[in-house]
């Protein structure tokens, strides 16, 4: 135990770690920003490109099997497991980028946090435009 901060890992041991798990020290805040938006930014692009390789896949393994329906298939738990390795394979990616980068640079992960609520808060304001939109198209339809 390092007897000056009370900390367990010692200052000097940062040689120890690989060169890609250091962590980034800013230096000023012009650094923090530039990083931050480089977050928010990672996130928007790994996630369009990510659904769109969902939906390409998606529709090759779908193509590749019109059967696919049919249980008697003799390859539909190989596409069941297929589709479910589509489905989570965004959510892995993303918590691993966040966490790798929470460990690494701070800043790149708090922009990729503040991207996933700026595109929750899209979602939700298009919801709710959505909503009035049905309310009123149904209430103009029953006159």
């Amino acid at each position: 135990m390092n007897s000056d901060n009370n900390s367990p890992i010692d200052s000097n041991d940062s040689g120890n770690k690989p060169k890609w798990l250091t962590r980034k020290e800013y230096t000023d805040p012009a650094e923090k920003k530039r990083d931050f938006w480089i977050g928010v930014a990672i996130f928007f692009v790994l996630n369009i490109v990510l659904t769109l390789c969902q939906w390409g896949l998606g529709a090759g393994f779908y193509a590749a099997s019109p059967s696919i329906v049919d249980s008697n298939f003799p390859s539909s738990p190989l596409f069941s497991i297929l589709s479910w390795v589509l489905l989570l394979m965004p959510w892995v990616i993303n918590i691993a980028l966040v966490v790798y980068f929470a460990l690494t640079r701070s800043q790149i992960a708090l922009g990729m946090v503040a991207g996933f609520g700026i595109a929750l808060a899209i979602v939700i304001c298009l919801g709710v435009l959505f909503t009035v939109w049905c309310f009123a198209t149904l209430s103009a339809g029953s006159y």
